[in-house]
């Protein structure tokens, strides 16, 4: 039997990233704005949107490049301090890898931004293939960066899962077999309305889901 592409949306699924996106934000907040502006709601805001969208919104007065750059700056800086993989994520890489499941991931990140963090993780021998931003696709929803992976991986049938409504749209318009990944309690219900095809908590659970589909 083919296998299928298995792939990840990356932030809020694979790797627990909260933190350092919102110490980031905070530290370019009091450089270029203040703290206060910064609210609880603005919080909640910058969890998922592409970098660039919600620096425009928030600094329009600012070079906007010039406060994603000390972003990213102070993000680095921070990494082994402020994320760590999500639970059960390396046991799933790990046993994918032994079975021979094409991998990837499909997300709004840079390419240098993700492969410093793969690096530093040790995560990036899990990855067959990685679409980021700068590969110039149309984002999620659309099903463009999905659709590539799978035909860079020689696949016609995938798994996408994301901790978002717009991941899993996005798996659903590309004809992906489509997990919520639900590791946000306020993100929970929402996920779960979608009605994806699985939902899982612990990411290890994609194994079973797995087996029973492809490995009877």
């Amino acid at each position: 039997m083919n296998l299928p592409a298995v792939l990840f949306d990356f932030d809020g699924t694979l790797m627990d990233s909260e933190p350092a996106v919102i110490s980031s934000y905070a530290h370019v907040f009091e450089i270029y704005a203040t703290p206060e502006e910064f609210t609880d709601e603005r919080k909640t805001e910058v969890l998922g949107p592409p970098l660039e969208t919600e620096m425009r919104k928030f600094f329009p007065n600012a070079d906007v490049y010039e406060v994603m750059e000390e972003y990213r700056r102070f993000q680095e800086q921070h990494l082994r301090e402020l994320m760590k993989p999500m639970k059960g994520a390396v046991e799933l890489l790990t046993w994918l890898k032994e079975k021979g499941y094409p991998t990837g991931i499909v997300t709004s990140r840079l390419r240098k931004s993700l492969e410093l963090i793969l690096k530093d993780f040790d995560l990036e021998q899990y990855f067959d293939v990685l679409v980021c931003q700068d590969d110039h696709l149309k984002a999620k929803p659309a099903p463009d960066g999905i659709l590539y992976a799978m035909e860079q991986l020689g696949c016609t049938e995938s798994i996408y899962a994301g901790d978002s409504v717009s991941d899993l749209l996005a798996g659903r318009n590309a004809g992906s077999t489509v997990i919520a990944a639900l590791t946000k309690i306020e993100k929970e219900q929402g996920l779960i309305d979608f009605g994806p095809d699985h939902a899982v908590y612990d990411l290890g659970e994609i194994r079973q889901i797995l087996q029973k589909k492809y490995e009877q």
